[in-house]
């Protein structure tokens, strides 16, 4: 049950940091961003090392744990991230977050079973199929669309819908390699590896990038705000990511933390004021139930 409590609470923490991230996006630019959320992660993370797990932990880690750590950082972290913040600048978090959450698990539980060796037992696949039909009934509300599909507001949320859809894509894969990663490797020492490394990737990105749409500059409070979602998200929401995935495999992890929407829906609805509709209730419901399933299935 630890894996599965631990992937619980990251879905909290990243749907808090979704939040979050979403109110800063117009002041920055998304590598900008994600890189000063990295950096933020880093530092705490590089504060706490010292006295757990220690240094000497950093060159007791397999050359090959240590390679896929590397990977999926790039692929996850410098590319999915920065996607996903892209596509957050064009739609909401009530559609980006449950769309990202319900497309991952997917195809991360697919690589799992496929390239991994994880099983596929009943109760995983009528869990997973509940959750993911909850989250997609919170995604797609009913009603009227744009009068044109060709109008510029539909254009626009179809460009967020693609990034998202990019971005969950490539947190797939790069859960997949964690998994392999996370072999030899203390869970804090891990992050403590992907985070600075992600960072070295992000910093001649964003200094060399040329933005055709200037953004305003952002006060100090933003700025520190942007560091702290980073700490929660890749720091505290990370550990327990790990954590899951280590002690409940990736494909469940991957499944549970797609609960984050859960969280996020009320909490953009009063941070962000965003409207939740009555099908959230439903939504709601068939994901709990779901959730049941995958804490009964075993691994």
């Amino acid at each position: 049950m630890t894996g599965e409590i631990s992937a619980l609470g990251c879905a909290f923490t990243w749907a808090l940091s979704s939040v979050f991230t979403k109110s800063l996006a117009p002041r920055f630019h998304p590598l900008t961003l994600n890189l000063l959320r990295c950096l933020g992660a880093s530092f705490v993370l590089w504060a706490l090392i010292p006295f757990y797990p220690g240094i000497p932990s950093l060159y007791q880690a397999p050359a090959a744990s240590v390679l896929f750590l590397v990977v999926s950082a790039v692929l996850g972290i410098c590319l999915g991230d920065t996607v996903y913040i892209q596509g957050l600048k064009m739609i909401n978090v009530t559609l980006a977050f449950p769309l990202a959450q319900s497309s991952m698990p997917v195809l991360t539980l697919i690589v799992a079973v496929l390239f991994l060796g994880e099983r596929m037992t009943w109760s995983l696949a009528v869990g997973t199929a509940m959750v993911i039909g909850g989250i997609f009934l919170i995604a797609v509300p009913r009603g009227p669309g744009p009068a044109s599909p060709f109008s510029p507001d539909h254009q626009r949320r179809g460009m967020g819908i693609g990034w998202i859809l990019m971005a969950s894509a490539l947190w797939a894969l790069s859960i997949s390699l964690l998994k392999l990663g996370l072999q030899g490797v203390n869970l804090v020492m891990a992050n403590g590896i992907r985070l600075p490394l992600a960072c070295l990737v992000l910093i001649p990105l964003a200094l060399g990038q040329k933005p055709a749409d200037p953004c305003p500059k952002p006060a100090v409070r933003e700025i520190f705000l942007g560091a702290f979602t980073g700490a929660l998200s890749f720091g505290l929401g990370g550990f327990l990511f790990l954590a899951a995935i280590q002690y409940a495999g990736a494909g469940k992890a991957a499944v549970l933390t797609s609960c984050a929407p859960l969280f996020g829906l009320p909490l953009s609805a009063l941070y962000l004021k965003e409207k939740v509709t009555p099908r959230v209730q439903w939504g709601t419901g068939i994901v709990v139930t779901g959730i049941f399933f995958l804490l009964a299935a075993p691994l």
